[in-house]
């Protein structure tokens, strides 16, 4: 049965976009998490596996300027290679190494000023799986850069599903360790629990090429 998103026009999520195994792994838990309660599954023209960088609210007449932003901070951007880890229900976990963290930092810092302040973030999100230190951070984050998910809460990650109530457990599933390695930044439009649903956008590779024969190539996504 085909799904329908339900589509948050205005508020995108700066991501990076796994390798075609990555992607295509992560689609095949999707759909198995499906079976068994999963509200929807991953796939290629919706519902995108993806990495979450930052997610922000941008009016229209400010996308390009925020496009224009992204690029000139991947211009000076050094990449390395992610890996997949292991399945922390009911996400993918993927690698923080120290230029992701600093690419992460860069990019909320330098293109907060663009957020849609008029735009109620709030609403978006359920606080409910922080606690302690990070549910402080997390709703200061909220307010200050219109996302929870900075800062000490950057958990990179692929989201597979999501559930009512309690994840069930899934102790058969396994994911696969794999590695790829990025040069450029897409900008998704977000749907119901953050999914990433049309690509509204996306930088050129980085000019800080990574060493020969290692680079991955761009994933194929339909809109």
């Amino acid at each position: 049965m085909k799904q329908s998103p339900i589509l948050w026009p205005g508020y995108y999520d700066v991501v990076i976009l796994p390798s075609p195994p990555i992607r295509d792994h992560a689609i095949e838990l999707s759909e198995k998490l499906q079976r068994i309660g999963g509200l929807w599954r991953l796939g290629k023209r919706a519902f995108l596996p993806h990495i979450s960088l930052y997610h922000i609210p941008v009016a229209a007449d400010a996308l390009d300027p925020f496009l224009n932003e992204l690029q000139v901070i991947v211009n000076t951007a050094k990449w390395g290679d992610l890996h997949t880890t292991a399945l922390d229900m009911p996400v993918m976990m993927i690698t923080k190494p120290d230029w992701l963290r600093n690419l992460h930092h860069r990019i909320v810092n330098r293109t907060a000023r663009f957020r849609n302040r008029s735009y109620d973030v709030e609403k978006t999100w359920s606080l409910a799986r922080f606690s302690g230190r990070r549910l402080e951070f997390a709703k200061k984050y909220l307010r200050q850069y219109g996302s929870p998910m900075v800062g000490m809460n950057f958990r990179p990650h692929i989201t597979l599903s999501s559930f009512k109530g309690n994840e069930p457990e899934c102790s058969d599933l396994q994911v696969r360790q794999m590695s790829f390695r990025p040069d450029r930044l897409y900008i998704c439009e977000l749907g119901q629990s953050h999914t990433c649903h049309q690509i509204r956008g996306q930088t050129t590779h980085s000019p800080i090429s990574p060493q020969r024969g290692t680079a991955q190539n761009s994933p194929k996504y339909c809109n």
